[in-house]
């Protein structure tokens, strides 16, 4: 049995991994990007989000397939061809704008997001396995996610730097993207030859179905691991769709707002955005570490309902105040503490409520229906968002905040009948 103070170079690499990855520094800014510079509009900017999450449900389960039978390691180096050539493409639709080429921007990044989709994760534990590390396995993840987080933090900060240097040309931050990614690719490279292991598997279509059938069945059936799943999807997929939407809001919120002097109207915007996010990953990082005090404290199931009146309270304060900087500066914040902190609950629940062999189809099962729901939430939620931004979060919150109403009402009427 060894400790990873044996092994300091490799997981530094497992670190570094995460940090390089979350360096997209063009984040902060894609909506943007689309809007001012792709000339699309909202509706076509959730079309564009329904097309990556489709690729990414199609092609997720069979990724696992092409792991077996050409290793993880290959998989991980094919994940970071497809996100380069993503950011490539990206950068040309920058300069010659068309929705098609973000189309086949946005396919290809899907490709390397269901490619990269618990790779990672899997390699970091049978390196552990391999070199019987006697640190528990939630500790060591525990660290190297932390380099994610200070990565996506590093990100905000510097983006804010690059945007008021390239003078608001988005498309230029796709190709600084490409510097960590090729970094990263390369170290990936450099992981231990097993972790490249390969075995006979074959991706049976008939057999992958009737796996799926089965699974769906089971979770469909059992009303408990349904009511927690379904759940768990639409809070998810509800927050995935609206949380880009602070980037335009801010754009219209601080106009005539300056707080730094030395900086135009345009660039306070850009610097208002990056500092936003780098604050929000903080937070998130606070809040996913401390969730598990939450749990002995409080009624989980209560917590996970409340957690869509506060949501819904917040995305009601945004409707009523999208001309107020401060407001949403606060209200984005608090959305990723509610989201981060309901969240590591809401898969301890799936799992209590699951039979020991079923819980990886059920959490697989919650995330394609999140990807599902995004397909559909996406173009809606942008043809909302295109006729008005306060109609978009007036109408979330009210529908976040009756969904809580009819949960309490469900749960009461359960305890009555079960007594």
């Amino acid at each position: 049995m060894s400790s990873i103070n044996q092994h300091k170079t490799q997981m530094l690499k497992f670190g570094m991994y995460g940090f390089l990855k979350n360096l997209r520094f063009f984040e902060p800014f894609l909506i943007l990007f689309f809007l001012e510079i792709g000339g699309l509009n909202l509706f076509q900017v959730g079309v564009l989000i329904s097309i990556r999450e489709i690729i990414i449900y199609v092609v997720e389960i069979p990724s696992g397939v092409i792991a077996d039978m050409y290793g993880k390691k290959t998989q991980l180096v094919m994940c970071f061809i497809f996100y380069i050539a993503s950011f490539v493409v990206f950068f040309l639709g920058g300069i010659t704008p068309t929705f098609w080429i973000f189309v086949i921007a946005m396919g290809l990044f899907g490709f390397g997001e269901a490619f990269r989709s618990g790779t990672h994760k899997a390699m970091i534990m049978q390196f552990l396995d391999v070199e019987d590390i006697k640190e528990p396995k939630s500790e060591v993840y525990g660290k190297t996610r932390s380099m994610s987080l200070i990565g996506s933090t590093v990100m905000s900060i510097i983006s804010i730097a690059l945007i008021l240097l390239l003078k608001g040309e988005y498309h230029y931050l796709f190709l600084v993207a490409i510097v960590p990614y090729t970094i990263d690719l390369l170290m990936i490279l450099t992981y231990p030859k097993y972790m490249n292991h390969k075995k006979e598997s074959e991706f049976k279509l008939k057999q992958f179905l009737k796996e799926n059938w089965l699974s769906l069945k089971y979770v469909f059936q059992k009303r408990k691991v349904r009511g927690f799943v379904l759940d768990a999807s639409a809070f998810q997929a509800g927050f995935k769709s609206i949380k880009d939407y602070i980037q335009p809001l801010i754009v219209s919120a601080s106009m005539g707002f300056i707080l730094f002097s030395q900086l135009d109207t345009e660039e306070n915007e850009k610097v208002y955005i990056g500092v936003i996010y780098a604050v929000i990953y903080i937070i998130s990082a606070v809040a996913t570490r401390n969730a598990y005090k939450l749990e002995s404290k409080v009624d989980k199931v209560k917590a996970i309902n409340l957690a869509w009146l506060f949501m819904g309270g917040v995305s009601l304060l945004l409707g009523f105040f999208t001309e107020n900087i401060i407001v949403i500066f606060v209200a984005f914040i608090l959305m990723y503490i509610i989201l981060n902190l309901r969240r590591p609950i809401m898969v301890q629940e799936i799992g209590d409520v699951t039979e020991e062999g079923r819980r990886a189809s059920a959490l697989s099962i919650q995330a394609q229906m999140t990807s599902l729901l995004l397909v559909i939430f996406a173009p809606l939620i942008g043809l909302v968002a295109d006729y008005s931004l306060q109609l978009l979060f007036l109408l979330v919150g009210t529908v976040m905040i009756a969904i809580y109403i009819i949960a309490l009402i469900t749960r009461k009427n359960l305890n009555q009948k079960s007594s």
